[in-house]
């Protein structure tokens, strides 16, 4: 059974990312042992590190990294002009319906789908319908395959809503951890220790707010998208209707 496609954007990012973060961390508690005995002039931020430094937080934000990249590409592909208003479609129906070739017309609709050439084939399949009631199913049915376009860019509005305050949940935990060694240690306390486990903490505010702005971006751009979009469907099918009644004239 396939599995739709967005548990399979999500299966593929927590397959990919989880198991290639847990051996990093690994990798990098080792390294992080190795570096405190280096001369401090030799000493560079490994931002890499600093990130699997942060913990589970982290991990979850990498997976959700993964998941808007496969969220966008997935509408950045289903979303393309071709699906929803193709520029030429509008000529060619009125050109079939002057000819009175019903069937180009369905051919069209199943060899190229789209919102317009699907709204087309309704048209000439329902003929008979009364007019008013015909348009009024047509946009209605445009307004729905529009709406689900919509409702499938949504994920990247909860994924940029969600990244700051997961990113927030990083620092919180991380400033606990921190005030919890001074507690323990005192004025005895190495301020190393203080400073590495406060840089565990900005860490993920940082990463959430890298990963919730492009995504916040990435989704008013396919909603603006999809509005110019709507209008042009709304153009097309008011063209497309002045040539079924010019026909039936």
């Amino acid at each position: 059974m396939k599995l739709p496609i967005r548990a399979s954007i999500l299966s593929a990012a927590a397959l990919f990312c989880l198991p290639g973060f847990l051996a990093a961390q690994n990798a990098a508690e080792t390294a992080a042992e190795t570096a405190a005995d280096a001369p401090a002039e030799e000493l560079t931020i490994d931002w890499i590190q600093e990130i699997i430094n942060g913990g589970m937080t982290s991990a979850v934000l990498l997976l959700l990294s993964a998941a808007a990249v496969g969220f966008l590409v997935e509408r950045l592909v289903r979303m393309r002009k071709k699906y929803l208003a193709p520029a030429y479609y509008a000529d060619f129906f009125a050109d079939a319906i002057a000819k009175n070739d019903a069937d180009a017309i369905r051919k069209e609709a199943e060899a190229k789908p789209s919102i317009l050439a699907d709204a087309g084939a309704y048209i000439v399949d329902h003929s008979g319908m009364d007019e008013d009631r015909l348009q009024m199913a047509v946009a209605d049915a445009a307004a729905r395959a529009i709406e689900r376009h919509r409702q499938r860019s949504y994920p990247l509005a909860i994924i940029a809503t969600m990244a700051p305050m997961l990113g927030l949940l990083g620092t919180v935990i991380g400033m606990i951890e921190a005030f919890s060694k001074v507690a323990i240690l005192g004025d005895t306390g190495d301020a190393a220790l203080l400073a590495d486990s406060i840089s565990k903490a900005l860490i993920t505010t940082d990463m959430g707010l890298v990963l919730a702005i492009p995504a916040l971006g990435a989704y008013h751009y396919l909603k603006q998208k999809l509005s110019i979009a709507e209008l042009a469907i709304e153009e097309s099918l008011e063209a497309m209707f002045a040539a079924f009644d010019a026909r039936k004239k």
